[in-house]
């Protein structure tokens, strides 16, 4: 299943992930965009809202993008234990 995340992003190319009610602040509170961290992740924008800043000089979109589901790691199957070796002994035999 495909995932989905929101980014608000603004006209002075800052950006932040939208959080959901009871979720942790820290991404709105870091200074790095994190749109391009998301695009360079494999995100890909399916759907953005016109700007818009009402009377303020920044002006916001909310940029929805899409990701399709990393496929799992398959894990190597171990390898069975080598068997021990007899030691040859070297020199004359009795």
């Amino acid at each position: 299943m495909n995932q989905y995340c929101y980014v608000i992003m603004n006209n002075a190319g800052h950006s932040w992930l939208a959080l959901g009610p009871g979720e942790p602040a820290e991404a709105k509170e870091s200074n790095v965009p994190v749109l391009a961290q998301l695009l360079g992740d494999g995100w890909v924008p399916i759907r953005e809202t016109p700007m818009g800043g009402g009377t303020s000089h920044l002006a916001h979109s909310l940029v929805l993008l899409e990701r399709a589901p990393k496929p799992e790691r398959a894990t190597k199957p171990e390898r069975p234990p080598k068997p021990e070796r007899a030691t040859k002994r070297r020199g004359k035999s009795r």
